[in-house]
């Protein structure tokens, strides 16, 4: 919106008399005339007076100009024509000689001058300046709202059995132990398809300009959960009223041109974006927003080429730890909370016909690997173990866990419950990197090659069975001895797991086709090993999320009208290692945004 600004105000106050003054002598009509001949000189001073002040634009101004300038050539003309003519007699004495205005020509005049003053005041809005607030003129709304028919489909050959230990986790801790709990284990659907799964997503952006120095951003989305890599919500459920979530709340900060920050619940400040199309989905689903602040600084190392670096820095917080743990016990534990510190550096080349990019990221993640507790002992009416807090805070599947507790059995019993939780195996220090070619062809298409590569630095196999026979991999093993003797081979080596991811795709056509006639494809091929990236932050789409899977993926999309399309997008995906585990996604959305 455009802000009112004190100019604009004194055009309301000190321009309001020289319209009125403009008016007068347009709709005086003969009555003018008596005052004698206008006095060209004034009609120019008018006229730069209202310029001046702001009430009209200098292209209106000439253009009165203009008319004024043949209409008095016509009347200079007319009086020529006048003066070959016979003399009128002169009047009698007393009487006044009034010349004539048509009513068709005042009526012109009239609407002329009416229209060009109403529309510079509706684009100014200086016609009346208290009727809109002027904090609203610093205000943007806007947001996106997609609708969605989704396919999933899995292979007969797929193992029947597979524990859900996302659910575990989120619903425990959960009894292992049949004999206790017949209700037994979550376990994932790996057989049964599921067809026309109809969703909505909508989310809604405020955009708050407080200075130039510094802006407010808040964003509400839809989701089934808490979840936070989608802000997907499926439709039905008794018609009941679906979840609006705080998505993000962030302040942006720019104290220089060349250093920005922001501070809240963010967007992923380490995503490459270009014209708002995002690049690579490998290490963070595109929905993932962060807790915490970044800073940004941008250099132009070489403006002659337009060859520019930047890097970011942040730090944002994963999870805390109850401050009233343990909850039964008056000796409280100390406050611990898991971070993941990131660092980004990127190389930016631009041109006419092309640009380049390439970006290199690192991610620590602290806290985030499971410990096995103290020895626990639940049948005196504990409810909590030492390292309950160290499961993760939210994940999908794929990654290598064990079970948290260290749970004692009750004297002289040999048959108790097992109420476990599932941590994981490795600790993640993951590098990112990743590199794009954009050709600029015609009518705003564009030929894009990306690659992307990711390692877990901190991948040590011989993590896995650092507790023996006390914490030993519940998933992702070969055979029933994950951890053979060091005579028998490396610790761990049984595992089917890794700790490399890569990707890469091309993408032709417009990068977002929101009019008719515009459209892109896209066709691409992603490998992500158990333990390359942590599985609940990547992408949720492809294999229904997480880590350990590998396959292509291709999805057309279509521009309806402005500001709406259709995209149809297939994923096919298979296990990398271990039991199998086929997963194909079809999905047909119909996006609107504004």
């Amino acid at each position: 919106m455009t802000r009112p600004t004190t100019a604009m105000s004194r055009q309301a106050a000190l321009g309001g008399s020289a319209v009125a003054a403009l008016l007068a002598v347009a709709l005086a009509g003969p009555a003018a005339a008596q005052s004698g001949t206008p006095s060209a000189d004034l009609a120019v001073n008018l006229t730069r007076l209202l310029v001046k002040q702001g009430v009209i634009s200098q292209a209106a101004a000439d253009d009165l100009m203009a008319q004024a300038q043949q209409q008095t050539a016509a009347a200079r003309a007319a009086e020529s024509a006048q003066a070959t003519a016979p003399a009128l007699p002169p009047p009698a004495p007393g009487a006044t000689r009034i010349p004539y205005v048509p009513e068709t020509v005042k009526a012109q005049l009239r609407d002329e001058i009416r229209q060009e003053v109403l529309k510079q005041a509706r684009e100014e809005n200086w016609a009346a300046p208290n009727v809109i607030p002027e904090w609203t003129q610093r205000i943007k709304l806007s947001g996106d709202v997609r609708f969605r028919d989704q396919f999933d489909r899995y292979d007969d050959s797929n193992i029947p059995v597979m524990i859900d230990f996302a659910a575990l986790n989120a619903n425990g801790p959960t009894d292992l132990n049949p004999n206790t709990n017949p209700a037994g284990v979550p376990l994932l659907n790996t057989l049964q398809d599921r067809g026309s799964q109809l969703s909505v997503r909508a989310r809604i952006n405020l955009d708050a300009e407080i200075s130039d120095q510094i802006s407010a951003h808040i964003r509400l989305a839809s989701g089934r959960s808490n979840s936070p890599v989608s802000t997907t919500q499926l439709l039905g459920g008794g018609l009941t009223k679906k979840d609006i979530w705080l998505d993000r709340a962030y302040v942006d900060i720019k104290p220089l041109s060349w250093l920005s920050g922001s501070v809240g619940r963010m967007p992923n400040p380490f995503v490459d974006e270009i014209e708002g199309y995002r690049l690579t989905d490998l290490v963070y689903d595109t929905d993932l927003a962060l807790d915490g602040a970044a800073a940004t600084i941008r250099y132009p190392l070489f403006p002659r080429h337009r060859i520019s670096v930047s890097g970011t820095a942040g730090a944002f917080m994963m999870d805390y730890r109850d401050g009233n743990f343990p909850t039964n016990s008056p000796d409280k534990a100390n406050t611990k909370t898991k971070w993941m510190f990131g660092g980004q550096g990127e190389i930016t080349w631009q041109t006419n016909r092309f640009d380049w990019r390439a970006s290199a990221a690192f991610y620590q993640f602290q806290y985030d690997r499971g410990l096995l507790s103290d020895p626990c002992a639940l049948y005196t009416g504990v409810t909590e173990c030492t390292t309950d807090f160290t499961r993760p805070a939210f994940m999908q599947k794929g990654n290598t866990l064990f079970l948290l507790r260290n749970i004692l059995p009750p004297p002289g019993v040999t048959d108790y419950p097992v109420p476990q939780y599932a941590g994981l195996s490795f600790d993640y220090d993951v590098l990112d990197l990743s590199t794009s070619f954009d050709m600029k062809l015609e009518d705003d298409r564009h030929l894009l090659l990306v690659g992307a590569y990711a390692r877990n630095l901190a991948f040590d196999r011989g993590d896995a069975c650092r507790y023996n026979e006390l914490g030993l991999p519940v998933n992702n093993n070969l055979d029933d001895n994950p951890c053979p003797a060091p005579t028998a081979g490396q610790a761990g080596s049984r595992l089917a797991t890794g700790p490399n991811a890569y990707m890469g795709k091309l993408v032709y056509g417009q990068l977002n086709p929101y009019a008719w006639g515009q459209w892109n494809l896209t066709a691409g091929y992603k490998r992500l090993e158990a333990d390359s990236v942590l599985d609940g932050y990547t992408d949720s789409d492809f294999h229904l999320g997480g880590t350990n899977a590998k396959g292509y993926f291709v999805n057309a999309s279509l521009g309806l009208f402005e500001g709406a399309n259709i995209e149809f997008r297939w994923f096919s995906a298979n296990e990398v290692s271990g039991p199998p585990l086929s997963i194909d996604v079809g999905q047909i959305d119909f996006n609107v945004r504004f």
